[in-house]
């Protein structure tokens, strides 16, 4: 009935160390290699030296351009600056030859794509850009050279800058310079992870290793860690190598608790059932001492008639006797005087067959209750005889007991244990299932169902199903699977046990062999059934455990 410790062998972990002996890490050797701390830094590091490079080189590459653009444009107006004379010259006398000869030596300078004149009064010399490159040309104005029309133009020449010889001055520049930034980066790096890793790496993975190591907590190494480190990473192995001793020393003490732990289970769990017995040998002391109370009040009435009567037969006998000393008796007065005595007795006879009554059915319950034997008894008769017993208890209250009893059958097991039940309920329902109510009808059921037969084709097997019902406030379902649990009760320091439906249970499962359920609605009542063999065996077999609807 009480609960039983379960053996607990599971690991007690902290952080990453397990007390149960060994080491656990979340990654694998080969995984920690992928996601080392060297590996993650140099990433980040250069990563961001990538960045800034692209940054720097992207700036670089406009000046340079622009530079080089600038440079251009002034290396052509010098060279036009030299030339301008002889074109104007050549335009003016229409000299084809000399201004296309001209043409092509500004043409054959490195920065130069292409050269062409316009004029309004000779066309043109040369050949145009077309497109969106001829905006881009650069332009400049010839004058006349003659002295009367001087200051007058006479055509323009326009030069396009050849964007293919900047590019590739500036490609080969950055890229000169781009090379030598990756040759930096990876200097860089490789000097980095050989630092980082003979300062950080290695002492990391030697404390990884040392994680590692199988039996830890059970056998710590001796060896100091990081000797002769007194930075960071020697104060984080020095505090890993004192708690890992922390660990070692409760472990022991875990263990030496685990030693212990059976022995002591199974002792408190011994003295547990030994003070349950106690309780239900004091609850079953308890109800058998408010049964006599009862029984010993229904006998007040018959014993007082009883009494009454003697006293009534007294006086009539004296009377008798004061007129034969006297002689004065008639025959009149005799025959009164024995009529009297005649209905005296019958009420003397019919007050002491009621208290013989009472007194045989609280002997048959009381010898029940405390008797553990079998023995064939009629099944609706121990139940009436049982609330015989409980009437002086239900005469006190507004309730009311209503019988449907349908198994008037002789069946074998034990009325000990069916008497005791059928008490419970009542005074469960009166108790808990009436609770702030003044009255109500308690409705108590019994039938016998025949089941299989049994192999050897003999009688079938009978069941008998008992049924309490009450009409009151009902079990809320938060507490319904509570209902057969030792100790519960909803009365608690309110003069409530918690074992009145314990009982049941175990007089149900292990003394019946039977089964026991409860339904219930909040505000309609509560049903309890129990159902157990009209044959018990002769030893109680495994309890079978409580169906809750």
């Amino acid at each position: 009935m009480f609960p039983v410790f379960p053996d607990r062998k599971d690991n007690v972990e902290v952080g990453v160390l397990s007390l149960s002996g060994s080491a656990s890490l979340p990654y694998t050797p080969k995984e920690m290699g992928r996601a080392s701390l060297s590996r993650t830094f140099i990433l980040y590091t250069l990563g961001l030296f990538a960045i800034l490079g692209i940054i720097f080189v992207g700036i670089l590459t406009k000046i340079t351009w622009d530079a080089a653009h600038a440079r251009a444009i002034r290396v052509t107006e010098a060279f036009f600056q030299a030339t301008k004379r002889p074109f104007e010259r050549a335009i003016w006398t229409v000299n084809a030859d000399a201004t296309l000869q001209l043409i092509r030596g500004l043409e054959s300078l490195e920065v130069v794509e292409r050269v062409w004149v316009e004029t309004p009064d000779t066309g043109n010399f040369g050949e145009p850009a077309s497109g969106p490159r001829q905006a881009e040309a650069l332009s400049y104005t010839l004058n006349s050279p003659s002295t009367i029309l001087q200051k007058d133009a006479i055509g323009q020449v326009f030069i396009l800058i050849d964007r293919n010889t900047i590019s590739y001055e500036i490609v080969s520049t950055v890229g000169f310079i781009v090379s030598a930034i990756i040759i930096y980066l990876l200097l860089l790096a490789v000097v980095t992870r050989t630092v980082f890793r003979r300062l950080i790496g290695r002492p990391l993975s030697a404390i990884v290793e040392y994680l590692s190591t199988p039996r830890l907590i059970e056998d710590p190494p001796r060896a100091k860690l990081m000797a002769g480190r007194a930075d960071e990473i020697g104060i984080l192995a020095e505090s890993l190598q004192l708690m890992v001793q922390r660990r070692h020393l409760d472990l022991k003490k875990i263990q030496e608790y685990q030693t212990n732990l059976e022995e002591l289970v199974a002792h408190r769990t011994e003295q547990l059932k030994l003070v349950q017995e106690e309780l239900i040998q004091a609850d079953n002391l308890a109800a058998l001492g408010a049964l006599v109370a009862g029984v010993s009040h229904e006998l007040n009435t018959p014993l007082g008639n009883a009494l009454m009567a003697a006293t009534t037969i007294k006086d009539s006998t004296g009377y008798l006797r004061t007129e034969l000393d006297r002689q004065s008796l008639s025959k009149e007065a005799l025959e009164n005087e024995v009529g009297r005595i005649s209905d005296t007795a019958n009420i003397i006879e019919k007050t002491l067959g009621r208290a013989r009554e009472l007194v045989g059915n609280f002997r048959q319950v009381a010898v029940d209750r405390q008797s553990e034997k079998k023995r064939p008894f009629n099944f609706d008769h121990i139940i009436r005889e049982t609330l015989a017993t409980l009437q002086p208890t239900i005469r006190k209250t507004s309730f009311e007991i209503e019988l449907d009893l349908d198994a008037d059958e002789v069946i074998d097991s034990y009325p000990g244990a069916v008497s005791q039940l059928v008490s419970n309920f009542v005074e469960n329902a009166i108790k808990h299932g009436y609770e702030g109510i003044d009255q109500g009808r308690i409705r108590l059921s019994s039938q016998i169902i025949s089941s299989k037969e049994d192999g050897d084709g003999g009688e079938p097997e009978k069941t008998v199903v008992f049924k309490c019902r009450d009409y009151g406030v009902g079990i809320p379902e938060k507490n319904l699977k509570k209902v057969f649990e030792p100790f519960f009760t909803t009365k608690f320091g309110k003069g409530g046990s918690g074992l009145g439906m314990a009982i049941c249970y175990q007089l149900v499962t292990e003394a019946l062999n039977g089964t026991i359920s409860v339904t219930s609605e909040v505000g309609s009542g509560t049903e309890f059934t129990i159902e157990f063999p009209a044959r018990a065996p002769q030893k109680a077999q495994t309890p079978i455990r409580k169906r809750v609807q």
